[in-house]
């Protein structure tokens, strides 16, 4: 029995090794057979690269500060503006002022004129002649002689009764402890001029005239034919419209005194 399974196991092998053959042709063949090889490498790059950083919170600070810098710039220009016609307005209107300043010297101004003894009368008795408005005396003596035919004085009063018939505003104040007065005073008063004497408790020794508001006469001179035509007396003629409203307070503050 022994024998026989030797035989066994010899037919079993080669049934194996015929089988394996069988899967294979037969012939002269060439076979290309393609091998993938796989190589890495390791390369090793140095990029160097700028890279520009912004600072947006400066660049928006500094366009805000442009932005109101050129505001401010604007609004000083229309202020420069606004300022230099200003000064142009103010200029045009200090010309106008010394222009008319200077007219108004020549107008309402003149050096003072000196009259010295008769040549008061003389200038005086045209200026009453001449009143338009208004004429203001104040007087220490005024001494009417109607039988005189030849008093300077006399010529002075009468022109007040004449300037009031041509409708002047004619005011006199004179002093009341001095009894020539008296017939002035009732010449005047009869005749429609305004006329009181002064208040018992002072003296009136001014010497003052004052027509149309703008000339004045006053000095020394008494309406007396003394004063007028004998002594020595020297007085002042001014056109000026300031001194003339100063003095015309004044007579209004003589006469609230009665």
């Amino acid at each position: 029995m022994r024998p026989k399974n030797s035989v066994l196991v010899f037919i079993i092998i080669a049934v194996i090794l015929t089988a394996g053959c069988l899967g294979q042709e037969t012939g002269d063949k060439t076979k290309t057979v393609t091998v993938e090889k796989t190589e890495t490498f390791t390369k090793t790059i140095t990029i160097t690269k700028t890279v520009i950083v912004e600072n947006k919170s400066a660049e928006a600070e500094l366009r805000e500060n442009l932005t109101r810098c050129t505001e401010e710039l604007s609004l000083l220009n229309a202020t420069l503006n606004q300022t230099r016609e200003n000064l142009i307005e103010l200029a045009e209107k200090y010309r106008e002022c010394i222009t008319k300043g200077q007219e108004g010297t020549k107008e309402n101004f003149s050096q003072p004129e000196l009259l010295i003894d008769g040549e008061y009368y003389m200038r005086l008795i045209n200026d009453l002649k001449s009143a338009k408005k208004s004429i203001y005396v104040t007087m220490f003596l005024m001494k009417y002689d109607p039988a005189d035919s030849y008093d300077h004085a006399n010529d002075l009063i009468r022109a007040l009764v004449e300037a009031r018939r041509r409708g002047v505003s004619v005011h006199v104040v004179l002093e009341n402890s001095i009894d020539d007065n008296r017939a002035a005073y009732n010449y005047l008063r009869s005749n429609g001029v305004d006329v009181v004497f002064d208040s018992p408790s002072t003296t009136l020794h001014t010497k003052m005239v004052i027509i149309d508001g703008r000339i004045v006469y006053i000095g020394s001179h008494n309406w007396s034919e003394a004063a007028l035509d004998w002594n020595h007396e020297v007085s002042v003629r001014i056109e000026s419209r300031e001194m003339a409203d100063v003095l015309l307070n004044y007579f209004n503050e003589i006469r609230r005194g009665f």
